[in-house]
């Protein structure tokens, strides 16, 4: 597992939202995941980069769960299947650690909300391709007939 200590938001209007992780801003690996809209707004809202006039879905979680006796540890990143992320959330209840299933989106907002690490299994990093491989791969497109 890769710890990650870096999280950017990207919006396109081609590509879509994406929720780019990074272990550190200078490393060439990185792991990209596809969002909706509303799930892009929770992470850029526990970003900073947004202030919602109403509460998030999962700001209602948090706030049940700050009247309980919860304590969340790190969420990671562990599997991808049939192009479908899987994530689990780790926390202490009554003395006892517990693990819950979800989706990586909500995992990466409730992290970065409760401060805890977030881990991604070091086989679903990419590595981000040269300005060279791009032009590379734009040229082998301009010549593939559909």
């Amino acid at each position: 597992m890769v710890t990650i200590s870096e999280v950017y938001l990207k919006s396109d209007r081609s590509s879509g939202n994406m929720v780019v992780l990074k272990e550190t801003e200078e490393d060439h690996h990185h792991f990209v995941m596809f969002v909706g809209d509303s799930e892009f707004a929770a992470i850029a809202k526990e970003k900073g980069l947004v202030e919602p006039k109403r509460p998030l879905t999962h700001d209602l979680y948090l706030q049940i769960s700050d009247n309980l006796p919860v304590e969340f540890l790190r969420i990671e990143i562990y599997d991808m299947k049939e192009n479908t992320y899987f994530a689990n959330v780790f926390f202490r209840a009554n003395g006892q650690e517990h693990t819950v299933d979800c989706r990586p989106s909500d995992a990466v907002a409730l992290a970065l909300n409760r401060k805890i690490p977030i881990l991604v299994n070091k086989k679903l990093f990419r590595r981000e391709l040269t300005a060279e491989e791009i032009k590379e791969y734009e040229e082998i497109c301009k010549t593939v007939k559909f």
